[in-house]
């Protein structure tokens, strides 16, 4: 298991987080929902740069200062951050392998003291398999398949130093940016990115950075889905896949020629650009999983505000087959949320699990109201934790998965439309 605690960073005074297979966090706007998952995906993306570093010149040593760069432009100049301010990531819990990031000076970045010894000892062995593979290279024609070989070695060794073998992206909010902005604009966009003018080391820019990521990954899944392979197994997983994404999508996406489009028939479509913004918004994390399905990848997603512009049924919908897929294919999600639904949901399919595991023999008929008989729709309660946020509260972050009862805890449910349904019952009283 992997973990991350905050101090004084930002609005965050304390959390410490689990960071499992299923994590979502629900909280006000300016909670600090995202500034914890952003922390996450810096550290989980530091697998790529260690993989960078050991495909170009090997030295473990550099690695250190690679990091200090990173969050230098994820999150600014540290003269801008808390004196006190104390960050660790733990790769692995159950051995105590951890990265600590604090203020001294300037930004100080300290390993375990028994985990620092592993990655050199990791790299050192694959630097010895790499020799070795190179000395042989001379007597093989096919470098092209040396090479391959030298780069999954690379990525294995990467997993095992990380404790991760899955593939992080994140998706942030506003995410109709690549669907309703014309590409003129982000090309713009990216020429002002890349100007020696643009820079600023006075506040964060990770926003701006996980835009540039999200945008080069949606040109990739456009073009993915401009070809034949890009269509979903025609099996009864499968099918039942594309029957939740019409719903959700109310109709069926295709590219052709490079046009997206939203078929609602076999002859009507609307164009992707000109659809609704909830469809804009969720195209992306659908052509995701077809892409996670397909290529059967084992991922890691975060997703800000997957809910975002959907009517309830399909906020509904999109998380049953995030589970379904995260669990068909080993993947991690972390959500940050305001809706209680896509909290309801998650509660509804911990219970589906508790009560076929603890009643055996109703499980044919839970699968057959639920229609998911042959499915993995279990959410295992070891890996699953989910947080609330408030602001100015004394317990400002909590952790609202009762693991007693493998649930979230009622209170946790839609608490504003208690209140107002108080307010209404006060109301009604006085008359």
């Amino acid at each position: 298991m992997q973990k991350i605690i905050i101090k004084n960073f930002r609005q965050i005074s304390y959390v410490e987080i689990e960071v499992k297979d299923f994590l979502f966090l629900i909280g006000e706007q300016a909670s600090g929902k995202s500034t914890i998952v952003k922390l996450i995906y810096f550290f989980k993306s530091l697998k790529q740069d260690y993989i960078d570093l050991l495909r170009d010149n090997n030295d473990v040593n550099e690695f250190i200062k690679i990091i200090q760069d990173k969050f230098a432009v994820y999150f600014g100049s540290t003269k801008w951050l808390s004196d006190d301010f104390y960050i660790e990531y733990f790769f692995s819990v159950e051995r105590n392998y951890s990265l600590k990031l604090f203020k001294k000076d300037s930004l100080r970045i300290e390993f375990d003291r028994s985990y620092f010894p592993f990655i050199k000892n990791k790299t050192n062995e694959l630097n010895r398999d790499i020799k070795s593979t190179n000395n042989m290279t001379a007597s093989f024609t096919f470098q092209e398949k040396t090479s391959k070989m030298l780069m999954s070695k690379i990525k294995a060794t990467a997993n095992e130093v990380f404790f991760d073998e899955k593939e992080t992206l994140y998706f942030p909010a506003g995410r109709n940016i690549t669907v309703s902005y014309p590409e003129q604009f982000q090309l713009l966009f990216f020429s002002e990115l890349k100007s020696p003018s643009f820079n600023n080391n006075q506040t964060n820019t990770i926003d701006v950075e996980l835009i540039k990521e999200f945008i080069s990954y949606s040109k990739f899944l456009i073009d993915y889905f401009s070809i034949s392979n890009a269509e979903i197994e025609d099996t009864s997983f499968g099918k039942l896949v594309s029957n939740i994404i019409s719903q959700i999508l109310h109709g069926d996406y295709k590219n052709e020629g490079g046009k997206e489009r939203i078929y609602y028939n076999e002859n009507e479509y609307v164009p992707l650009n000109i659809s609704s913004s909830g469809q804009q918004e969720a195209i992306r994390i659908i052509q995701d999983i077809i892409y996670i399905l397909n290529e059967k990848r084992s991922a890691s997603r975060i997703i800000e505000e997957p809910e975002t512009h959907l009517f309830p049924k399909a906020q509904k919908l999109l998380i049953e087959l995030l589970i379904l897929v995260a669990n068909k294919t080993n993947s991690q999600i972390i959500i940050t949320t305001h809706s209680p639904y896509v909290m309801a949901t998650f509660n509804n399919m911990l219970y589906y699990t508790k009560v076929i595991k603890e009643k055996p023999n109703k499980k044919e008929e839970i699968e057959a109201f639920f229609s998911t008989k042959g499915l993995n729709m279990n959410i295992d309660p070891d890996k699953f934790q989910a947080y609330r946020l408030k602001i100015g509260a004394e317990n400002y972050c909590e952790s609202i998965f009762d693991k007693q009862i493998q649930l979230i805890g009622e209170n946790s449910l839609d608490q504003e439309t208690e209140d107002l349904n108080n307010e209404f019952d006060f109301l009604y009283s006085m008359m």
